[in-house]
Parts: C-alpha cells; sequence; structure tokens
C-alpha cells in the first residue's frame, strides 16, 4: 500500500611514527641532527562488510506442498490484515491483531490472509542484525491464527523503506537477507500454505537492483525449503507494467507466483476526485485483467494481485469523498474481472478507509458481500 552503521574500523599503526618517537627522545626538537618530519599516517580504512553466506543445511520438502496455479484457484479472494504489522508498533496505525479477526474473515469466506510486516524497528541496525525475539514470537502467532483454519497466509517485508533507500550499502543488503534466512529457517516446517512474499512496492529501486533482489531472496529460501511458494513482483508501486519489466526470477522454479497491484484509476480508487462507472471504466479495468492474465499464460507464471481496493475517502484530504453507489459498483466490477480471469486478489483492508472489517465491533460493511459472493 502506498503510504512512510557502524562498521568495524581497522586503525594501522604508522612505524614511521613509532620510529620518529623513538629518535626523539634525549634531543632538543630545534637540533639539526632531527629527522625530517614524517607526514601523519593515512586516515583508518573502513572495513566493508561481505554478502552473508548461506547456512549449511539439509534442504526441507514440503509434503504438503501444491502446485501455485492449484493454489491461485484456492485461494480466491482474501483480505490484508493491514496497517498492523505494518505499522511503526502495532496499534499505531489501527487495532491490534485479535484472534477474532481471523475467525471472521474464515466465516465471511475468505481462503487466505495477507500479513504485511515492517521490519525496520524490530532488527537490529549493525551485525548480527538480529530481530527483536517478541516481535518474532507474534509474527508466528498470527501466522499459527490463520494456518490452524486451514486458510493460506502470505507475510513480506513491508514498508521498509531503508533497503530501498540504500541498496548499494552492503550492510543494508545483509540486513535485509537476514530477515528472510530468519524467516526461512524458522518457518521452514510451517504448513505449505504460508506463502513467502519478497518484497513489498519496492520504490526506489531499479530494475537491476530488485532483479538482483529477488534472485537473491529466493536462494536464501530456496536454501531451506525447497518447494514453499515465494511471490515475487516488479519494482516501484508493484503495478502491472512494473512486473512485466523486470525479470522472471528463476523462470524454472516451480514454485513461483508473479504479483501486481492495483488502485486504478488511483484518482477515483485512492484519493476519490473523480468518478467511476462508465463504460470506459469497465472496458480499461478488463483490459487490464486480461493483460495479465495473457502474461500468465505466456510465461507460465501463475499470478495473483495481492492489492486491490477502493477508499471510503482520501485520508490525507477526508473531504474528498467516493460514492458508496460507484464503490459498490467498482468492486463489483473487479470481483467479476477477477474471477473471469483466474486472478487470486487480496483486498486491501487497513482498519481505515479501505476497510470493510470494523475490528472494534466484529461487524462488515457492504463490501464483504461482493467480494465473497
Amino acid at each position: 500500500m502506498k503510504s512512510v552503521l557502524s562498521k568495524t574500523v581497522l586503525q594501522s599503526m604508522g612505524f614511521a611514527l613509532i620510529l620518529t618517537g623513538l629518535m626523539s627522545c634525549g634531543s632538543s626538537s630545534n637540533s639539526p641532527a632531527d629527522p625530517t618530519p614524517i607526514p601523519p599516517s593515512s586516515p583508518p580504512t573502513v572495513a566493508q562488510e561481505s554478502p552473508l553466506p548461506l547456512p549449511v543445511v539439509n534442504q526441507n520438502t514440503l509434503a504438503d506442498a501444491e502446485m501455485p496455479a492449484d493454489v491461485i484457484a484456492k485461494m480466491g479472494i482474501g483480505i490484508n490484515l493491514g496497517n498492523t504489522l505494518d505499522a511503526p508498533n502495532e496499534g499505531d496505525w489501527a487495532l491490534a491483531a485479535e484472534e477474532y479477526y481471523i475467525q471472521a474473515f474464515q466465516d465471511a469466506g475468505f481462503k487466505h490472509v495477507r500479513i504485511p510486516i515492517t521490519w525496520g524497528n524490530r532488527i537490529q541496525e549493525q551485525a548480527p542484525y538480529t530481530i527483536d525475539a517478541d516481535f518474532l514470537d507474534r509474527v508466528e502467532l498470527i501466522v499459527d491464527w490463520v494456518l490452524d483454519r486451514d486458510m493460506y497466509a502470505i507475510i513480506n517485508v513491508h514498508h521498509d523503506s531503508w533497503i530501498k533507500e540504500n541498496y548499494d550499502d552492503i550492510s543494508q543488503r545483509n540486513r535485509f537477507d537476514t530477515i528472510w534466512l530468519t524467516l526461512s529457517e524458522r518457518f521452514k516446517n510451517k504448513s505449505a500454505k504460508l506463502l513467502f512474499e519478497i518484497i513489498n512496492e519496492p520504490r526506489g529501486l531499479s530494475i537491476n537492483q530488485i532483479n538482483q533482489l529477488n534472485l537473491r531472496t529466493m536462494d536464501i529460501i530456496r536454501n531451506q525449503t525447497r518447494n514453499r511458494i515465494i511471490i515475487y513482483a516488479g519494482n516501484e508501486w508493484s503495478a502491472l507494467d512494473d512486473l512485466f519489466n523486470v525479470a522472471i526470477p528463476y523462470p524454472q522454479d516451480e514454485y513461483l507466483i508473479a504479483n501486481f497491484h492495483s488502485y486504478d484509476p488511483w484518482n477515483f480508487a485512492g484519493i476519490c476526485v473523480q468518478p467511476w462507472g462508465s463504460e470506459e471504466d469497465k472496458t480499461n479495468m478488463e483490459n487490464h485483467y486480461m493483460h495479465a492474465r495473457d502474461w500468465s499464460d505466456t510465461n507460465g507464471i501463475p499470478i495473483m494481485m495481492n492489492e486491490f481496493g477502493s477508499a471510503k475517502f482520501d485520508f490525507q484530504n477526508p473531504q474528498n469523498v467516493c460514492a458508496s453507489s460507484e464503490r459498490a459498483d467498482y468492486l463489483r466490477t473487479s470481483v467479476a474481472m477477477i474471477k473471469k480471469y483466474g486472478i487470486a486478489a487480496t483486498f486491501w483492508d487497513d482498519g481505515g478507509s479501505f476497510s470493510t472489517y470494523d475490528r472494534s465491533t466484529n461487524t462488515w460493511g457492504f463490501e464483504m458481500e461482493i467480494l465473497t459472493e
């Protein structure tokens, strides 16, 4: 969703400087016999980290693995637990997660839950980049709430701007790698219904950088588990065109899903400053999903859209309100196209402007019936 080191220093002792000190003992600094002054030693050099090695492990194979095309069909339309673990602190942007939310999602008919996670406040800035143990426990608890209900769960790296802004810094890449080294090891024996999404909307990364990051993360995950499903996307806002522009990481990998986001047109679905519902609007929407399906068929990679939706109002300018009838039409048309073109999709529910579920009252808005019909 669109929203917000120290290194080891090696110091060298200047031998010449030591020698100067020894020769000056007992003689006047003004003596003609004094040696020619020796210039100061060079500034200390800064040691560069090396890329983290992959651990030596016994690669895991999940007995309950399903092929991605089958998973796409079974996941259907799901819901995001947005603004929760992706907030700076859980509870900052929306009410903290409760198990009854997940039960409500299942009762409503959703088949999968995406759990966006931001790690920056929970992982050390210096090597060894340890992740806060309590937060990892919290992530696992929420994942288990989903898996225990036989639903699919997706976890990711979400609003972590530090990797997007400092990708050329090897220490930042090592910090990012540590997240997936930790998750792929900790969750290696979880149900195959747990899916790993590499990164959310990596705005600021070049195409070459996201290609490199996707490959490296797949190497890390595959080192632990041969057949857990991995979800990748393009750079920038993870739009469909961004997906088309990046390389498919390891095209022969059988457990790969491509992903894109769509709030098109943003002037309606995001900030409520234009109407929606004309025949041209609906044709444009259908063409969008048709192009996604065609790309998937051509490349043999199942595809999903793990963020879509329509705002009730622009949260930055709340006077801009989207008409409920137009929002209903937009969502109904979206659902019809998603089903027609065989794309799994995840409704963006942030507990606020984009929400359909009221966490405080455990009730639903009209959007839920459209999404699950």
